[in-house]
C-alpha cells in the first residue's frame, strides 16, 4: 500500500506554536529600561531609587512582552495596536504602583524606555520566519488548502520539518507510516482543524468539528473571572456611560420623540430569552423578524451615526450588568431569527453556551449577518470563540472593537 504523499505548509507562528519563545521575551524585555538607564542616569553604581525604578519597568516591559505574545496567538494583523496597546496599559499600571507607593520615578526616563521598548517588541511579535510543516490532504485540511488559495509543492522527507499537519477525525490509513516517522523524530502532530482555525479564526462548520469545539473547552475559573472584570470595567465606566446616554437620549428625543428606548426579545445563554434594550433609530416600531438591510427605508439621518458608531446600543451596559449579557461574546439574536436558524443550522445553539455580548469575535471581523449564507459564516467565527474562550482573547476583540467603533466596520 502506498504512503500518502505530503505537502511543504509555511505558516505564521503563532497559527502551529511548534515552539516556545518565553525565554527569549525574559532576554529581551530588560534591556530597554537597562539602555534608558544608561542614557538618563549614566553608568552604574545606581542609588536604590534608580535601580528600584528600572527593576519595575524591566517587569512591566516583561508583562508587556508576555500580554503580546499571548494575544498574538489569535488571527489578526494588528501588530502595532497589540503592542502600543500593551505598552500602554503595563506602563499605566508601572506609573500608578510608583505613584501610590511614593517611589522615585522619572517621566524622561518612563517616556525613553517606553520608546525603545515599542520597537523592540514589534520584533520579537513579527520577527521569527513562518513555521515549516508537513501537510497531509484529506478531510479538513483540504479546506485550508482552499483557505490558503494556492498550490503547495510536495515534501520529499520530514527533514528540516517542525510537524506533521493532518485530519485526525479521518485519517487515511496510508498516512500511517510517515505519523509514525513523525513520532519517532519528536515532530508534533497537529490537527488539521485546529491549524485551519488558527490561521482562519474560524471552527470548521462540520458537525464533529463542532462538537469537539464543545467538548474540547478547556475553561476552568475563567467565566467567573470573565464576569467580574467586566461589572467591575462596567461600573468603572458608568460616569461617562451615562453622560454619553443622556446626550444621545436628548438627540433621540428631538429626532423621533418619546419613546427614546425599545425592547427587542433577543436569545440569551442556555438559550433563554432577555429583553435586550437599544436607542431608537429608525421612525415606528421595529419588526420582529427583519434584518436591519430590511428596514433601510425607515433609518433616520440621525439614527444611522448611532448605529455606525454602536451608540445606539449603550443600554445594553444594563443587560451586562443584570447578568443577561457579557462584554464580549457572541452578539445576540432575534428570538424569531435564532429559533429559525437552530432548526436549519444543527450546531447554532452551541452559540448560547456563552453569554451573548456586545461586541465579539464574529462581529469584529464579519459584522452583522443577512441570511443563512452569512449566519454560517459567523456562526463559524461564535465557535472559534466558546472554544478558546480567555483572558487574552477577550482583551483582543475589545482591542479590535476600538477600530471597529471608529470606522463603523459593517455598521447597519
Amino acid at each position: 500500500m502506498a504512503s500518502v504523499s505530503a505537502l511543504e505548509l509555511r505558516i505564521p507562528y503563532r497559527v502551529a506554536q511548534t515552539r516556545s519563545r518565553t525565554g527569549m521575551a525574559w532576554a529581551l524585555a530588560p534591556l530597554p529600561s537597562l539602555v534608558a538607564g544608561l542614557l538618563l542616569f549614566g553608568a552604574p553604581p545606581w542609588g536604590e531609587g534608580v535601580w528600584l525604578l528600572v527593576g519595575l519597568t524591566a517587569l512591566a516591559h516583561l508583562l508587556a512582552f508576555l500580554s503580546t505574545e499571548r494575544m498574538a496567538r489569535y488571527p489578526g494583523q494588528e501588530s502595532w495596536s497589540l503592542v502600543g496597546f500593551n505598552l500602554l496599559l503595563f506602563t499605566l499600571f508601572l506609573v500608578a504602583v510608583l505613584a501610590m507607593g511614593r517611589l522615585y520615578y522619572s517621566r524622561g526616563y518612563l517616556l525613553t524606555a517606553t520608546l525603545l521598548a515599542f520597537p523592540l517588541l514589534l520584533l520579537y511579535l513579527r520577527g521569527l520566519p513562518p513555521v515549516r510543516l508537513a501537510l497531509l490532504p484529506g478531510g479538513v485540511a483540504d479546506e485550508l488548502l482552499q483557505v490558503l488559495g494556492r498550490e503547495l509543492p510536495p515534501l520529499r522527507g520530514l527533514e528540516g520539518v517542525e510537524g506533521v499537519v493532518a485530519d485526525l477525525h479521518r485519517l487515511d490509513p496510508r498516512a500511517l507510516p510517515l505519523l509514525a516517522e513523525a513520532a519517532f523524530r519528536g515532530l508534533p502532530i497537529l490537527h488539521a482543524a485546529r491549524v485551519y482555525e488558527g490561521y482562519t479564526g474560524r471552527v470548521p462548520l462540520e458537525l464533529a468539528e463542532g462538537l469537539f469545539a464543545l467538548a474540547e473547552r478547556e475553561r476552568g475559573l475563567y467565566p467567573l473571572f470573565k464576569r467580574a472584570w467586566e461589572v467591575g470595567l462596567v461600573l468603572f465606566l458608568s460616569p461617562l456611560a451615562l453622560l454619553a446616554g443622556l446626550l444621545v437620549a436628548l438627540a433621540v428625543y428631538l429626532d423621533l420623540g418619546r419613546p427614546v428606548l425599545f425592547a427587542q426579545e433577543r436569545v440569551g445563554l442556555g438559550g433563554r430569552a432577555f429583553k435586550a434594550y437599544k436607542f431608537r433609530t429608525m421612525r415606528g416600531a421595529p419588526r420582529e423578524g427583519a434584518y436591519a438591510g430590511e428596514e433601510e427605508g425607515r433609518i433616520t439621518p440621525l439614527g444611522r451615526f448611532l448605529r455606525r458608531y454602536r451608540l445606539d446600543e449603550l443600554p445594553q451596559l444594563w443587560n451586562v450588568l443584570k447578568g443577561e449579557m457579557a462584554l464580549v461574546g457572541p452578539r445576540p439574536e432575534q428570538r424569531v431569527l435564532a429559533e429559525a436558524y437552530a432548526r436549519e443550522i444543527p450546531l447554532y445553539a452551541l452559540r448560547h453556551t456563552v453569554r451573548p455580548g456586545l461586541t465579539g469575535w464574529a462581529q469584529v471581523h464579519h459584522g452583522y449577518a443577512e441570511g443563512k449564507e452569512e449566519t454560517l459564516v459567523k456562526l463559524s467565527y461564535d465557535l472559534y470563540y466558546v472554544r478558546h474562550l480567555s483572558f487574552f482573547l477577550d482583551l483582543r476583540i475589545l482591542l479590535r472593537t476600538i477600530w471597529v467603533v471608529l470606522s463603523g466596520f459593517r455598521a447597519k
